[in-house]
């Protein structure tokens, strides 16, 4: 089943929204901790403002999870890339890419020719139609990712004279990539912006938020339309549900990280804004690329 980011109830107002969530705390006021971990991301700020950038790279190493958690890795303006855990469903990638419109349309009044497209998807996956809030294609794809181990993640961008083409691909950190799909939107854009992760607990049942998810994201980057891979040292970190504050990203030991549920950090009392040392600092040996990267 695949749950949007940061969903609640349908499209909620603020007020009514933190009427909701106050609703079911007291409901769940039994619990040791709040009944959902909140969702918690990272901003990851472009090296270069007046850059142009056509890809994002990013790597995840899950901690600790729990089941019904969304760890988005590569999330941009048009869409996002990441893993699930389904508990003992198992565990997928999946990229998304929204419509002309975004995230407000709903999915049964999108005209056909404002609909993003599905021009490859990888034959272990299954691509399709999401809506609700909002409105796009989806492909999702067994993937048997695992704690501790680290995955890398890559977005492009490729535009044409009408429309974009999005690919996304996954890999085992130094294995082979595997190419999850590639979309062809209505819109051109010329290239990728608003870089982000973020960890959400999509059912929010009360057994959800007794659990930590935690993750750490140990090097990402940009690529500008010169090919050259630019390392990201500047980056914020927000939460989604303030009301529910057991949760936090920031720094450690030079890496980002984000944490949510259970007894973890609480978020008011953290630094919001956090910045790494200089990454020339630190050898990194870039991975080589897809075979069908620049197609």
């Amino acid at each position: 089943m695949y749950i949007l980011p940061l969903t609640l109830t349908g499209e909620l107002s603020v007020e009514e929204r933190h009427a909701e969530i106050q609703k079911k705390l007291k409901t769940y006021s039994h619990l040791p901790y709040p009944y959902f971990a909140p969702s918690v991301h990272i901003a990851y700020h472009h090296p270069e403002n007046k850059e142009r950038y056509l890809a994002y790279y990013n790597e995840i190493t899950v901690k600790e999870t729990f089941e019904h958690t969304y760890f988005c890795v590569v999330g941009f303006d048009k869409g996002y890339l990441g893993i699930q855990d389904h508990g003992k469903s198992g565990t997928i990638a999946i990229f998304s890419v929204w419509d002309k419109g975004g995230g407000k349309n709903d999915d049964d009044t999108v005209d056909d020719s404002d609909r993003t497209q599905v021009i490859h998807s990888n034959r272990r996956a299954e691509s399709s139609r999401f809506g609700g809030e909002g409105s796009g294609a989806k492909t999702i794809m067994p993937f048997r990712w695992r704690t501790g181990i680290t995955y890398s993640f890559l977005v492009s961008l490729s535009p044409r004279k009408q429309g974009t083409i999005y690919t996304a691909w996954i890999a085992k950190k130094g294995q082979a990539w595997k190419k999850i799909a590639s979309y062809q939107t209505v819109d051109t854009h010329s290239q990728l912006d608003g870089f982000y992760s973020f960890i959400e607990d999509y059912v929010r049942n009360g057994d959800t938020g007794q659990s930590k998810r935690i993750a750490s994201y140990p090097f990402q980057a940009a690529m500008n339309s010169e090919k050259d891979w630019q390392p990201i040292t500047s980056m914020s970190g927000t939460i989604g549900d303030d009301i529910i504050q057991n949760g936090h990203s920031g720094i450690r030991e030079n890496i980002p990280y984000s944490e949510t549920g259970a007894n973890t950090i609480e978020y008011s009392k953290m630094p919001k804004a956090f910045r790494l040392k200089h990454r020339k600092e630190i050898p990194f040996d870039f991975p080589d690329l897809p075979k069908d990267f620049a197609e």
